[in-house]
């Protein structure tokens, strides 16, 4: 059984830090605050921490090395890039998820590699999620090429952190691929991660696409679509929000009114 883990890992100011020993020691606490607080405390240690933990996260039960991967992870420290290896190979399906998640803060280029492996290879869709989301953290546009390659996995879940992999990572192929998202995916959820990141990235070539999402199946994907046809700042796209604005009740009505307020006003500024 997985005890809670560690959650959003952030620092906590003014909260003394003991012993990296005793901090250890309460990961095994029955207390989530306790255990949290420890959590805290390890990350604030930093590299001073991470023998101990790499130690620890070998020989304790599956909680414990769920726990120290999240926190090895949080630190970042090239140290703990062969421990996180094996454990992303652990029997547990959690302890596994949590290594390969942190295995992308390793700042390692080497790592791309054995991400990529998981993310093309791995049998459960969960994990090769977890590859994606960490190739996304990486910093590494070598991992580019399989996260577009990863757009035709079989499960939603994937191709979602594959798009959003890729945003991180904006390279021209990673802007071809995010279109295509757009305009093929057949799930509503990565269709609209793909219209947020091209909105974000002031993808101008992808004008026409996000102009056609305008009438995609989805409310949400639509209102995507208007807000990010509202950053690209062109007004050729004024036309087709105000039908929007027309024909349309709800948060696609919204997005394409805070558009249009978006582009007249960039319009006036120019004049």
């Amino acid at each position: 059984m997985i005890l809670r883990g560690i959650g959003v890992l952030v620092v906590v100011a003014g909260c003394g830090t003991r012993d990296v020993g005793s901090a250890i020691g309460d990961l095994s606490s029955p207390d989530h605050e306790v255990r949290l607080q420890a959590g805290y405390e390890l990350i604030r240690h930093g590299s001073v921490a991470v023998e101990p933990l790499i130690d620890f996260a070998t020989t304790g039960p599956d909680s414990l090395r769920y726990i120290s991967a999240q926190i090895l992870g949080r630190i970042g420290d090239r140290r703990a890039r062969v421990t996180l290896k094996k454990l992303a190979e652990d029997r547990n399906e959690h302890v596994r998820r949590a290594a390969l998640l942190a295995l992308g803060n390793m700042a390692d280029p080497g790592i791309v590699d054995y991400l990529v492996a998981a993310l093309l290879e791995d049998a459960l869709p969960d994990l090769r999620a977890a590859a994606a989301q960490s190739l996304g953290a990486s910093d590494d546009t070598l991992a580019v090429p399989a996260l577009v390659y990863a757009l035709q996995d079989t499960a939603s879940s994937v191709r979602k952190q594959a798009v959003i992999a890729l945003h991180r990572l904006w390279t021209q192929q990673a802007e071809g691929a995010v279109t295509r998202a757009l305009t093929e995916d057949r799930v509503e959820v990565v269709r609209f991660v793909a219209a947020q990141a091209l909105g974000q990235h002031r993808a101008v070539a992808a004008r026409e696409p996000l102009q056609t999402a305008l009438r995609d199946t989805s409310v949400w994907v639509r209102a995507e679509a208007a807000r990010s046809l509202g950053m690209l700042g062109d007004a050729a796209v004024i036309e087709d929000l105000t039908l929007v604005l027309e024909r349309r009740e709800g948060p696609d009505c919204d997005a394409a009114r805070e558009a249009l307020q978006m582009l007249t006003s960039a319009n006036d500024g120019d004049s």
